[in-house]
C-alpha cells in the first residue's frame, strides 16, 4: 500500500472518530444474508485469506460487523470489476494493518483542536491522557486497540460524508484516496492516479447505499450517520410517505430542486444529504400538507425531536404521532 501521510492525516478528524466509534464497527451482529454474498462464496474468501472475520466457536453462526459488511462489499466490487483474487488478498493484507498508535496519540496531542467535537466516553479523561505524554512511556503499539486502516477510512467517510475510494491500478498496486486532499500524497501517484487505468470503489456510496436497509437502519444512531432532523427526512423517504420534496440550498446560485416520488428519490435524497449544502427541505405528503426540515434543528425543538438514540420502530411511532397532530 502507498503510505499516506499519518501527520497530515490527523486533520481529516477522522482519528479521533475511530476511538468513538469503534464499539459499533466492530459489534458483531449481521448475517450472511444481510451482506447479499453467498455464504459458500464468502468462504471461499475466508480459506483464501481475503477476509479477516472471527467467530466464537467453529460451529458457531457467523456474525459479521459493519466493518466486516463493508469490506465484504468491497471485495464483491472488485470481484464484478475482474480483480482477481491474489491482488485483493495482498489489498486485505495491507488494509487490515493496525494503526501504529504511537504515531496516533502523537499526532492527535499536536492536533487537540480536532477533538472539540469527540464524542465518545470520557473525553476529558482521554484528552488528559494525550496532553500528560503518559502514552510516551507504554508499549502503546503492542496493545490490541483493534483500529486498522480499514477503520481508519471508514470513519473518514462516515465523518466527513466526503469521497473515500481504494484505487487498484492493472498492476496490483492499490492505495486509498479522498478528493480534495491530493495534498496527502507524492506526485508521482497523483500522476499515476491520472494516468493509469484503474479500477475505484466508493467506499462512502457503499455505506450510504445500504445503510437504509432494514438490517443496518440500527446503524444510523451508533454511526451518527444523520442528524435528528435528517433522520426525520429519511422516515418519510423509506415510508414513501410523500407526493413530493422541494430541496432549498444554502447557496443561492444553486435553484431549489424538486424531487417527486419514484424509484430513484431516494438516492436522489441521499446525493443532497452527503454533499451537505442543502438548507432545508419542504416535504409535501400524501394529502398535500407540507413539512419543513431544516439543517439545522431550532432550539426549542431539540428535546421534541430528539429521536437519534432511539430505535427505528420508536421513531417512526414519535414521527407519526407528530405528524397527526399536524
Amino acid at each position: 500500500m502507498f503510505s499516506i501521510k499519518l501527520d497530515e492525516f490527523t486533520h481529516t478528524k477522522s482519528l479521533d472518530k475511530v476511538a468513538e466509534l469503534h464499539e459499533v464497527l466492530n459489534e458483531q451482529r449481521l448475517s450472511a444474508k444481510d451482506t447479499g454474498v453467498n455464504y459458500r462464496v464468502i468462504n471461499h474468501w475466508d480459506e483464501k485469506g481475503i477476509i479477516r472475520f472471527t467467530r466464537a466457536t467453529k460451529d458457531s453462526n457467523r456474525k459479521f460487523s459493519f466493518i466486516d459488511f463493508i469490506w465484504i462489499k468491497i471485495v464483491n466490487e472488485l470481484r464484478s470489476f475482474g480483480v482477481k483474487l491474489p491482488v485483493i488478498q495482498k489489498i486485505a493484507t495491507d488494509i487490515y494493518q493496525p494503526l501504529p498508535m504511537r504515531t496516533v496519540f502523537d499526532n492527535l496531542s499536536n492536533n487537540l483542536d480536532v477533538l472539540k467535537d469527540y464524542e465518545g466516553s470520557d473525553k476529558e479523561g482521554f484528552i488528559n491522557f494525550l496532553k500528560s505524554g503518559e502514552y510516551k512511556n507504554a508499549d502503546v503499539d503492542s496493545l490490541n486497540f483493534g483500529f486498522t486502516y480499514l477503520h481508519l477510512l471508514i470513519a473518514e467517510a462516515v465523518t466527513t460524508r466526503n469521497s473515500v475510494s481504494l484505487i487498484v491500478f492493472n498492476d496490483g498496486e492499490w492505495f486509498p484516496y479522498l478528493r480534495d486532499s491530493d495534498y496527502l500524497y507524492s506526485d508521482k501517484l497523483l500522476y499515476k492516479k491520472e494516468f493509469s487505468s484503474q479500477v475505484r470503489v466508493n467506499i462512502t456510496e457503499l455505506i450510504f447505499q445500504f445503510i437504509l436497509d432494514d438490517y443496518l437502519i440500527e446503524y444510523c444512531n451508533g454511526l451518527h450517520l444523520f442528524t435528528p432532523q435528517e433522520i426525520k427526512l429519511l422516515y418519510y423517504v423509506k415510508e414513501g410517505d410523500y407526493k413530493k420534496i422541494m430541496v432549498l440550498f444554502k447557496s443561492k446560485k444553486n435553484e431549489p430542486v424538486e424531487i417527486v416520488k419514484s424509484k430513484t428519490s431516494q438516492e436522489a435524497i441521499m446525493q443532497v444529504l452527503r454533499e451537505k449544502e442543502y438548507r432545508e427541505f419542504i416535504v409535501t405528503d400524501k394529502k398535500g400538507r407540507e413539512f419543513r426540515i431544516r439543517e439545522e434543528e431550532p432550539k426549542a425543538e431539540e428535546d421534541k425531536n430528539s429521536t437519534e438514540r432511539k430505535t427505528y420502530k420508536e421513531r417512526k411511532e414519535i414521527l407519526r404521532a407528530a405528524q397527526a397532530k399536524e
